[in-house]
């Protein structure tokens, strides 16, 4: 199938690509998935019962390094053999979020995959999915040089049930649901922290499965203060990234982001915090009474007003508004307490 029989619909970010087998008429409905999916992943052949009724909704994000693609589908076989194979121009891993159906997958063994599990594949091995229900998944497409950088040798994550044997599996599944392409587009941190953090999992993951144990070394725990502490004095700066700070303290990003995830954080999230701590302290001061909410979250280090309302009230329950005058409430009730 050629790339140019069919036209790629854009949605409102032009980051964004959105297609869809209702746009073309059910007996063009299983070539158009197959054209979707070889375009969007990897080129396969796929099948189901009835193919004039087969339904494939897909949302595609392409970054660098990594493409994120949200699916979701009626029951299906794709296979990827010999010739599939062969049409394949770059080589990829493949990382799968499965969020609903039940998957039946010879890869490197033959295993069942449910809600929650993660499948990891090579591009370069042969593939035989079988999905039995109505199905949805986050599948991510790495490129060889990102995996590697990472993970020196992806065969430890293949054929394995990561979930079901990595405690950081299961941190790593988290995150990845997280991960949808309309997240990723409007996410309040820079892409390329968001890649950052998914391949410091990734290392995380494939060192616990190859036997080695993710304990924070005091080494580590000292990155991690330093890293704190760079955080907290830079974190105005809306375009702050984990290579700034791994530039300031001679290490490397990776170096960095393994010290964090050795203690159950990450450069995200850590940054977030400290954002957040410094807007609260600005919005419960009377010294900046005259400075507005959106500045205040400027200043803070969010680029964005509404991203900087929608965190601060997911971590508080409070709009920066509601902040700002339950804060002046009790100055006002303990002047008036001290007045008595």
């Amino acid at each position: 199938m050629q790339r140019e029989e069919y036209s790629v619909v854009r949605a409102e970010s032009s980051q964004l690509v959105r297609l869809s087998t209702r746009d073309v008429a059910p007996a063009d409905r299983l070539s158009y998935a197959s054209w979707i999916l070889s375009s969007a992943l990897a080129p396969s052949s796929v099948s189901t019962v009835t193919p004039s009724e087969y339904e494939l909704e897909v949302t595609a994000l392409e970054l660098p390094s990594i493409a994120i693609v949200a699916q979701s589908g009626s029951p299906q076989r794709s296979i990827r053999a010999r010739p599939e194979i062969r049409r394949t121009s770059q080589r990829y891993f493949f990382l799968v979020l499965v969020l609903s159906g039940s998957w039946q997958v010879t890869n490197v063994s033959r295993t069942r995959f449910g809600p929650g599990d993660l499948i990891f594949y090579d591009s370069r091995c042969q593939l035989d999915c079988n999905i039995l229900l109505h199905w949805s998944d986050v599948n991510l497409q790495l490129s060889e040089q990102f995996v590697r950088k990472w993970v020196p040798n992806p065969a430890v994550l293949g054929g394995r049930r990561i979930c079901r044997d990595s405690q950081w599996g299961r941190v790593l599944a988290s995150y990845v649901a997280q991960l949808s392409p309309d997240f990723v587009v409007q996410a309040p941190l820079p892409q390329a922290v968001l890649i950052d953090q998914l391949g410091a999992l990734l290392a995380l993951t494939a060192s616990e499965l190859s036997g080695s144990r993710a304990v924070s070394t005091p080494a580590e725990r000292s990155v991690r203060d330093h890293v704190y502490d760079h955080i907290t004095q830079r974190c105005p700066d809306s375009s702050l990234q984990a290579a700034d700070v791994a530039s300031s303290l001679n290490i490397s990003k990776r170096t960095l982001h393994r010290a964090l995830a050795a203690g159950g954080e990450t450069f995200g999230a850590m940054l977030i915090q400290a954002r957040l701590d410094l807007a609260v302290r600005m919005l419960q001061s009377p010294l900046f009474d005259r400075v507005t909410t959106a500045e205040i979250g400027r200043r803070a280090g969010f680029s964005d007003a509404s991203h900087f309302v929608k965190v601060l009230r997911r971590h508080t329950g409070q709009t920066p508004l509601q902040m700002r005058r339950a804060s002046h409430g009790k100055l006002i009730a303990q002047s008036t307490t001290s007045a008595d």
